[in-house]
This record gives structure tokens, sequence and C-alpha cells, in this order.
């Protein structure tokens, strides 16, 4: 918890405990309905790959969580050289609500934005055009609002809940008040929503930035680092693409 915990800390199906994806069932029943009961367009692939998407991303943070632990434990090239606290362990618990967030936002968009279902396989133009709004307008965003956010009214009622850890894992990413992930989502769903309302959007386009983001986020917090100094020395251009744990740790 925030020093001082402002509005919309709390996540809303926070009462819900260990029974929040019940919140989802909607959805999902009415994807597995549309395909018993079929369509005149077809099946809508993207209403249909949110579930599995949403699965893939647990998993591919468990994955990460579970190296991490690892290395953590063994106690080689950690960088903060500490074991993991039983109460960030507690404190980190709920790192999957973001998750679920994401997939009802994804639900209620191709249920309800023009251009949001029925998406193709993939199309080349909207993988660049997601890269390039990545790249340029999603970074310099993001960059002005962490600042934001060390500044010390936000700092104290928002992200100081997240610098708890001292010893991140790759969740730590992930550990924000609700409001703030309302921001964060805001900001990286520009590149998702321009594709979609240009008719550029694909599956691949979408999963793929958001299993980078998520790549990112896991590897950016683990409590050693992964890549090579001297990878980046061969190939300067990758600091460019990808941050590294010392880099994060650095800026706490």
């Amino acid at each position: 918890m925030a020093s001082e915990p402002g509005i919309l800390t709390d996540w809303p199906w926070k009462p819900l405990g260990s029974f929040k994806y019940i919140i989802l069932a909607p959805w999902i029943t009415e994807s597995i309905y549309s395909i018993i009961v079929g369509d005149e367009k077809g099946w809508d692939v993207f209403n249909l790959t949110i579930l599995p998407l949403m699965l893939w991303r647990m998993l591919h943070s468990q994955l990460w969580i579970s190296l991490s632990r690892y290395r953590t434990a063994k106690g080689t090239n950690r960088i903060v050289d500490k074991g993991i606290e039983f109460d960030q362990v507690d404190r980190e618990r709920n790192w999957d609500d973001q998750i679920l967030f994401n997939a009802i936002i994804f639900y209620l968009g191709n249920k309800y934005f023009p251009g949001g279902s029925h998406i193709p396989i993939w199309r080349t133009d909207g993988v660049i055009i997601t890269m390039l709004l990545h790249a340029g307008p999603v970074e310099f965003l993001y960059y002005w609002f962490h600042r934001a956010l060390h500044h010390h009214y936000l700092y104290s009622r928002y992200h100081s809940h997240h610098h708890s850890s001292i010893v991140t894992e790759p969740i730590t990413s992930v550990i924000h008040p609700f409001a703030e992930h309302i921001v964060y989502f805001a900001l990286f769903i520009i590149p998702v929503s321009t594709v979609v309302f240009t008719g550029t959007g694909s599956i691949i386009a979408i999963a793929g930035y958001i299993t980078y983001i998520d790549l990112m986020n896991n590897m950016g917090h683990c409590n050693f680092e992964l890549i090579p100094n001297w990878v980046f020395s061969i190939f300067p251009p990758l600091k460019y693409i990808m941050y590294t744990p010392s880099y994060v740790l650095s800026l706490s």
C-alpha cells in the first residue's frame, strides 16, 4: 500500500478475493455461445483469442517468477544481495489483476468499438504502425508520466506502493494501484486502438505488442542481469529496444 493511499487505489473486484475471475464469466460464456450458434460473418477470431492471450500472459509471467526466484535463491549474480521478504510476497500476490483488467477492456472493445472484431491474423502495415507508435508517442508520454509519479504528491499516494519492493521480481513491474494502471493502459492502448480504428489491426500485432511489453517488464525487474553487457557493445541500438534490471534499479 502507498504511504498515503489516494483515490482508486484498490481494484474494483478486491472484495471478491480469489473468486475475482468470475467477472469474466459473461464474456467467456458469450464467446462459447458464438461458437455453438455461429455468426453470419464467421467466427470472431479476436474474441476467441482474448482468453488464450490472458492465459498466455499468466503463464509467461509465472515462468519469469520461477526463474527469478530460483536465481535469487541461489544467490549468485544478484543485483540487490538480499532475499525476498514475506511481506513483499503478500503485497504482490495480486499481480494478475492487471491481466484481468486488460481482458475486460478487450472484451468490451471487441464488442462495442468499430473495427474491434473480426480482425485478421496478420497485417504487415499494422505491425509496423504498432512499432512506430510505441517507439514514438507512447515512450515519450510514458517517460513524462513516470517522472510525474515520482513527484511527492503522486509518489506518496500511488507510486510508492511499487517501490516498496526492494528486491524486485518480474511481477514487481505491475504492482501498482488501480488508478495508476488505468493511465498505463491508456498509454499502451494507443498503438492498438490506432491500428484497429484504421483497419490495419491484426491478432499478431496486438498479441505480439502485449507480449513484448510483458517481456520487457518481467525481464527488467528481475534481480539479476539476463543479457550480458557485451551484447550491448556488439549491438548498441539494442539499448533503445529494451532496458535492463540495473537500469530500472538506478531509477528507484
